[in-house]
């Protein structure tokens, strides 16, 4: 129907929205910066940085997950043009979002109490954010999406929150963490870099403030050309 359709269209705008005010703030795009162990980006961001990074990359994740689908929907041809185009932005958003992770959980305890404390909230929130992504690739799957493109997203054990949150109870308390405190937690290596990411992916270059404009440009036209695909397509129906 034209409304169900109209719906996913504004989702799908939202998306794009928060996309260029994201790359607004952080000059780069997330979709397109390097990943992996030695010189990703959010891999090896200090700390300061990625505890401010973080929660931007969050909200756009956020705003991507609000375009919900069933596999039945997935048979109109705008709604299936544009859920394909945001699981590849999906895809490439939660291998970044994975080396923050990894590198926040690192980092975690060597950080003051209030950086823990940002730090076990943006963990809690990425535990969340899990089960939707997972929803998400499930939909993805159902509906053909070739499996090696997809994915496999492994829980660390529950013994890691638990570290975590035990480390800061011993921060707000004030009191020293007792000796092998962190011998809970083994490294965030082993227990979080288990999020495989299945078919690899190819790391490409910063977008340079030179890309800025036009970058902006390119994404506006992409949801221009997607409107425009919706209206004809409505078009053609009352005369069906």
């Amino acid at each position: 129907p034209g409304y169900d359709m109209s719906q996913h269209v504004r989702r799908y705008g939202k998306y794009i929205g928060e996309k260029i005010a994201t790359y607004r703030v952080c000059a780069f795009d997330f979709c397109k910066v390097k990943r992996g162990r030695e010189d990703g980006l959010l891999r090896t961001m200090h700390t300061d940085k990625l505890l401010k990074t973080l929660p931007i990359l969050q909200n756009q994740i956020d705003a991507l997950l609000e375009f919900q689908v069933s596999a039945s929907e997935l048979n109109n041809g705008v709604i299936n043009c544009s859920f394909i185009l945001l699981f590849r932005d999906l895809i490439r958003l939660f291998a970044c979002y994975n080396d923050g992770i990894i590198n926040l959980l690192e980092k975690y305890f060597d950080m003051n109490k209030k950086q823990c404390r940002d730090a076990l909230d943006t963990y809690k929130g990425f535990l969340t954010r899990l089960d939707k992504v997972s929803e998400f690739l499930r939909v993805a799957e159902s509906v053909g999406i070739d499996r090696g493109e997809i994915p496999d997203l492994t829980r660390a054990p529950a013994s890691l929150l638990e570290a975590l949150e035990a480390h800061l109870i011993h921060l707000e308390g004030g009191r020293v963490p007792p000796p092998g405190a962190s011998s809970q937690y083994p490294t965030a290596q082993s227990q979080v870099a288990n999020f495989s990411m299945a078919g690899g992916f190819q790391t490409q270059p910063h977008v340079g403030d030179a890309e800025r404009t036009r970058y902006i440009e390119l994404e506006k036209e992409r949801l221009r050309q997607f409107e425009e695909q919706k209206r004809q397509q409505g078009t053609a129906g009352k005369f069906q």
